[in-house]
This record gives structure tokens, C-alpha cells and sequence, in this order.
């Protein structure tokens, strides 16, 4: 394969090199980013340790990418290898590219340096990031603008995960875990909103308000940040004189609000005011009350992005959504599936509570696979309440991630049932993922709405639950 020189870096960016191997290309973000890089003419590479779907359409899309350790595969020199979080520094192929001349960067610090030249949009909070950085790219594209994005998840209509613009602006989720997003330098920074979540990196509320008062700092001068009008002020403290507010939310001062709200099955349509004034109505196919807040963020974004705003509230009105965000299926006997990623009890019940609108008068049976041992234990009351909105809730066994045996020993799924039962909610023990379609056969009952929730590889049971509906 023929290498460009080391000194012809990307346009717009820190990177002095066009060359990239991605060491674990097969997770959400790294893929995203692969694709990214490709599409403003970087020459990429990647591996991953388990392969699957997301690497066979990378191959598909014309990216020399392999399943398994290959360093020998590996050409070239000056230029950068990518890590995701967990690939240690001794992997063979991350050695194998610093030998070469590679400089080793992890997957956010990659993505703070493309931040670092571009008119970057960040997107953070506890909930919707995924959808409301979609939601920016569509109403941008509407406008007329063609950004770079890095998103989260699937979103057919924007071509992926990941984007390689012309234009000079780049839309990406601000991710708190281990304060990656203190990685980014931000001309817009959004705050949808503030919840406890990730209790391995934060252990307090005080550490959680703290970081995210850090990735606030980092707003550029003359840049914005918008913030839902109940972040608390000590998350605004460390902002710069330069930087403005913008608030959004439901508030009678917020800034930037929704009036005349009408709803149709759990679909809402409004009209946007920014700073007093009435713009174009913005009519969401999206399901859920939530989404109004997070159509109202990406509105705010292109307002930061000096777009056309007109434009703007076209792009909100026509976006499909994300795949694995209330994502609708209907089986052979017309039943309906509804798969979601919701895995924090704040996410379940609005989820859940957007089901009742969406499908007044259905029964509801929730399939959940709890993420996270830890996450478990500390908001299991919360789990149980959230989960209790069903008329019957199937438990799968936990998703581990990053643990010890001490937290694994320490929560179960039995531990949750129970906890739902309590609250006076038929629930199941579902066991593994490999199981959960039959189980979900056993307890069905004709026209029941099943939801399938969770942020871990649940989704793998959802051909096999719709094939029974």
C-alpha cells in the first residue's frame, strides 16, 4: 500500500501524518472514528481482538481491517496508532506501530486533537447524547452545512457512526467516563442534563459536578455552553468571562424553550423560542417527551453554529432516529418489539412511560439485562422502581464490565427480581442472552408490546424474540 509522506497531515487538525491503525476498530467510537479519518484523507488500518458485523462492513467499505493480532500486516512509519481503552500499551500490533515511528494516541485523544482544529460542537450529559448528536448533524445537513460527526451509535440516514466532512465543523459526543471529554476543546459544549451513572470513575456527586464544571472550561473563547436549566451552578463556575450561557429547558427563562406543545401517540411537535423569538415549528417523528429537550439542544448547537435555523428545524422534523433508540419492530403475527439502549433507571422509565403513549391500553412485558455489576447494586431500588411501570418484567443475567469478583459476588439478577416483585410487578429470572427469546415465548401473551432493554449485547436476542411475534 503506498504511504503518503509524514509531513502531509489532515487539513484542519494536529495530525502530521495521514497514516492510522486502529487497535480494537471494532467498537462503536473506533469504528466511527475509522470511518471519520478515511473521509478527510486519512490512509487507515485496523484490527480487532473479536471481529463480528461492525468490522465486516468496514471491510465492505473498503477498509483494510482483520480479525485477531497481525502485526506483520502492519506498513509504513510517522504515523498514528489508535487504542481503544481496552488495548493495553503491549499489544504486539501497538508495539509492533511504535517501532515503526507511530505515535501511540487512545481513542479520546484522538478524538481531543481533531477537536482541537475544528469548530467542534460537543454534546454531554448523563442521557440522550447519542440522539441529540444525531439530531445536530440532521438539522445541520438541513441547513446546508456538512460537518464531520462522531456519534455513539447507528444512524442509517447520516451514513454511520462516523463522518468525514467538507466543512470545518465537527459534531461529537462529550462522553464523561473517565473524563475523556476533558480531551475535547469545544466552541459549543452542551449539558442535557446531570445523573449519577458511572460510579467507578465518580464515587461522589461532588467528583461528577466537578468534571463536568472541567469539560465547561474547555469551552474556546467567544464559544458557548448550554446547559438544561436545572444544572447546578457549580457546574458553571470555572467558565470563562468570554463564554456565554445558553439555557435550555421548559423553564419560563429559559433561553431557548418549547411553546405550544401538541402530542400525537407519544410524538411531540412544538414551537421553538430563542430568546423570545418564535422560529419555524419543528413536528418530531421521534417517540418520547425527552427528545423534545434533546431537539431543543441541537437547535441551540446550530444557533451556536451560526446556521441557518429555518433549515435547522426541517432537519429536526425529518430525522428518523438511531438505531437501538426506541427502535420499532413488528413480527410474523403482528406483534411489536421495541429495542432500546436504555440502561440507567432514568432512562427506563421514560422509555417506558413514552410505551403507554405510544401503545395507549397494551399490556407491556420488558426484557432487561441489567450493565454493569456495580451500576446494579447502588441504583437497584431505583431499577426496581423504574422497572415496575411494566405489567411484567424478564431479567436477563448481568452484563459485566471492567469489575471485580468482589462486585460480581456482591449483586444478581435474582437480587432484582426480587426487588420488582416487591413493588408489586410479575418478575422473571430470563437467565443468559442465549435463552431470553424462549423465555420471552413462555410468558407472551397475543398483542403484548415487548420491550427489550440494556446496553449490552441483549440486542442479540431480538431476531429471535420478533420471529415469534
Amino acid at each position: 500500500m503506498p504511504e503518503p509522506a509524514a509531513q502531509e497531515g489532515i487539513p484542519g487538525t494536529s495530525f502530521g501524518s495521514r497514516r492510522f491503525h486502529f487497535v480494537g476498530v471494532g467498537g462503536a467510537g473506533m469504528s466511527g472514528l475509522a470511518r471519520l479519518l478515511a473521509g478527510v484523507g486519512g490512509v487507515v488500518t485496523g484490527s480487532d481482538a473479536i471481529g463480528g458485523s461492525v468490522v465486516e462492513r468496514l471491510a465492505q467499505e473498503g477498509h483494510e481491517v482483520w480479525t485477531g493480532c497481525d502485526p506483520d500486516r502492519i506498513h509504513g512509519a510517522e504515523g498514528y496508532v489508535i487504542r481503544s481503552a481496552a488495548v493495553s500499551p503491549g499489544d504486539p500490533e501497538v508495539k509492533r506501530c511504535v517501532r515503526l515511528g507511530f505515535t501511540s494516541l487512545l481513542y479520546a485523544e484522538a478524538v481531543g486533537r481533531l477537536s482541537e482544529g475544528r469548530r467542534t460542537l460537543a454534546i454531554g450529559g448523563t442521557h440522550g447524547k447519542t440522539t441529540t448528536t444525531g439530531l445536530t448533524v440532521a438539522a445541520l445537513r438541513a441547513a446546508g452545512r456538512d460537518p464531520s460527526h462522531l456519534i455513539g451509535g447507528e444512524v442509517p440516514e447520516l451514513g454511520g457512526n462516523g463522518h468525514g466532512g467538507k466543512g470545518i465543523g465537527f459534531v461529537v459526543e462529550a462522553c464523561e467516563f473517565n473524563r475523556s471529554f476533558h480531551n475535547l476543546r469545544p466552541f459549543g459544549a452542551a449539558i442535557l442534563n446531570l445523573d449519577h451513572d458511572h460510579f467507578d470513575c465518580y464515587p461522589s456527586t461532588d467528583e461528577l459536578l466537578e468534571a463536568f464544571a472541567g469539560y465547561l472550561a474547555r469551552v474556546r473563547p467567544g464559544g458557548t455552553a448550554l446547559v438544561e436549566d436545572t444544572v447546578p451552578n457549580a457546574v458553571l463556575a470555572n467558565l470563562r468571562n468570554d463564554v456565554r450561557i445558553l439555557t435550555v429547558g421548559s423553564g419560563l427563562w429559559a433561553d431557548l424553550r418549547a411553546v405550544d406543545v401538541t402530542e400525537r401517540l407519544g410524538c411531540f411537535s412544538f414551537t421553538p423560542v430563542l430568546h423570545g423569538e418564535r422560529l419555524r415549528r419543528v413536528e418530531l417523528s421521534l417517540a418520547g417527551r425527552h427528545n423534545m429537550l434533546n431537539a431543543l439542544f441541537a437547535l441551540g448547537l446550530a444557533h451556536t453554529a451560526e446556521a441557518d435555523l429555518d433549515g435547522a428545524c426541517r432537519g429536526l422534523s425529518a430525522f428518523a432516529g438511531v438505531r437501538r433508540r426506541f427502535e420499532v419492530h413488528t413480527g410474523p403475527n403482528g406483534d411489536v418489539l421495541v429495542n432500546d439502549y436504555a440502561h440507567h433507571p432514568t432512562e427506563i422509565q421514560a422509555v417506558l412511560r413514552t410505551a403507554r403513549r405510544r401503545f395507549p391500553g397494551r399490556r407491556i412485558q420488558v426484557v432487561f439485562q441489567p450493565h454493569q455489576f456495580q451500576r446494579t447494586l447502588f441504583l437497584l431500588d431505583g431499577f426496581a422502581e423504574a422497572l415496575a411501570l411494566a405489567d411484567q418484567v424478564l431479567v436477563a443475567e448481568i452484563y459485566g464490565a471492567r469489575e471485580s469478583d468482589e462486585m460480581m459476588a456482591a449483586v444478581s439478577a435474582g437480587d432484582l427480581v426480587a426487588a420488582v416483585r416487591q413493588r408489586g410487578c410479575d418478575a422473571h429470572y430470563a437467565g443468559p442472552v442465549a435463552q431470553v427469546a424462549e423465555v420471552v415465548g413462555r410468558h407472551h401473551r397475543r398483542g403484548t408490546v415487548v420491550m427489550v432493554l440494556g446496553a449490552g449485547d441483549v440486542d442479540l436476542a431480538v431476531e429471535g424474540i420478533v420471529a415469534g411475534l
